[in-house]
């Protein structure tokens, strides 16, 4: 195990120092009081399955033990996004500026819709539309049986992050200028600007929008009227899903592409500094904060009863001759105690997990192109076992998995979308 710094240590420390004030604020409101996912998960409509990011298909059945591909569809670039899946059919966008619609027994494309840049966000879908944005600025409503376009919107900055549905809105954050979009912010010419917007899913007008002063390339989660969206300028922030205002916000001390869960009362959710964070999502007290000790995480975190999954990208440089290679955690969800870490062959685990009762799904990439087999994707057991590998060329998967009715679905930067059962 490599040493903490001094700085992750004492931010650490100071968490647990206050973790006991969680406790004492109140009564948790009703929604957030239990896991939100409380029946058998029948269908994955939105990134991390529903609109408080949990990553848990409760009831779900796994796949067989020793999987098999039932498909693949090749979607004409790489795949970073995630699948979503309502109603026999696989929604998912591709680095070719397409967004696909795929049946889910056969692997046919059913229709295909074309943006003018990368998608790399996850679509959702609700009431018989999906909504999706891309790079070209513009969050897109799609007829979800005929693939006619409905209505866009052009909101100002790239959109790498998914839309989250609530009734009759949509939430969706905006700006993507560090790190892996900065090629294309440029080549967009898009301001080093970030906002969380909601519109109406109807017309896509907006009901409100937040300006952060920074890109938001995390995926709102919202519960008890209570939007929860991570930004690069270090905060998380908790706004009022109906009005956009600033009820508290928590800062971390780097940026925020994760997406935050929110279960039993608490928001959780990674950062860049490698630290998974717990916060009481009444009044943004924090409650634990765990360190994996790696350089990143870029992905989200998955909930289940009991626990917290998520994997790290580990620092590796010039300067130590040993290769570290990316990890997959359990954290108790109540005390952020580190139950067990899955080293897994990769560099980098940047895929948000899914987790079902008995299994965890979780796809490893790297940042060059190659033909080893040593990244695609981990089933895992909750007690930190590997069950299976299936390896994925190209770069590997970044794409989070959806689990559905026993089957596995997921993209791979080998511009193939996989169905494995």
């Amino acid at each position: 195990m490599r040493t903490p710094s001094r700085r992750r240590f004492l931010a650490a420390a100071s968490a647990s120092s206050l973790a006991a004030l969680g406790g004492c604020l109140g009564p948790l409101t009703t929604e957030t009081r239990r896991h939100p996912v409380s029946g058998t998960v029948t269908s994955w409509p939105s990134f991390r399955g529903e609109r408080y990011n949990t990553g848990f298909a409760r009831g779900v059945q796994p796949t067989s033990s020793d999987p098999s591909v039932r498909w693949t569809a090749d979607v004409g670039g790489p795949v970073w996004g995630s699948p979503v899946v309502v109603d026999g059919t696989v929604y998912i966008g591709s680095a070719d500026a397409s967004v696909y619609a795929i049946d889910a027994e056969t692997g046919e494309i059913q229709w295909s819709f074309e943006t003018d840049h990368r998608v790399e966000g996850t679509p959702a879908v609700a009431d018989g539309t999906v909504y999706v944005g891309s790079y070209d600025r513009h969050l897109y409503a799609i007829d979800a049986e005929s693939g006619e376009s409905r209505w866009e919107r052009d909101l100002g900055g790239l959109i790498r992050g998914s839309p989250t549905v609530r009734g009759d809105s949509v939430l969706i954050g905006v700006g993507c200028h560090n790190l892996a979009c900065a090629w294309y912010a440029e080549e967009e010419e898009v301001s080093e600007n970030g906002w969380v917007y909601s519109l109406d899913a109807e017309t896509g007008e907006t009901d409100w929008e937040y300006a952060v002063g920074d890109e938001v390339v995390s995926t709102p989660a919202v519960a008890d009227g209570t939007a929860y969206v991570g930004a690069s300028d270090e905060t998380l922030y908790a706004l009022d899903a109906d009005a956009g205002t600033v009820e508290w916000t928590y800062e971390v001390s780097d940026l925020i592409w994760s997406s935050p869960a929110v279960a039993f009362g608490t928001v959780f959710f990674g950062d860049w500094d490698g630290l998974v964070h717990a916060v009481d999502a009444d009044s943004g007290e924090p409650e634990w904060t765990a360190d994996t000790h790696g350089n990143y995480i870029s992905g989200s975190v998955a909930v289940d009863e009991e626990a917290v999954y998520v994997g790290d990208t580990p620092l590796n440089t010039m300067d130590d001759p040993t290769t570290y290679y990316g990890e997959v955690f359990r954290f108790d969800r109540t005390d952020g105690t580190e139950d067990w870490r899955f080293e897994t062959d990769a560099l980098e685990v940047g895929s948000s997990p899914v987790v079902t009762d008995e299994t965890l799904y979780v796809g490893t990439h790297r940042q060059t192109e190659g033909d080893d087999d040593d990244v695609g994707v981990y089933a895992i057991s909750t007690d930190g076992e590997e069950e299976w590998f299936f390896p994925v060329d190209g770069r590997g998967v970044g794409s989070s998995p959806a689990l559905v009715d026993g089957t596995l679905y997921f993209g791979g930067t080998d511009d193939h979308v996989y169905a494995v059962e």
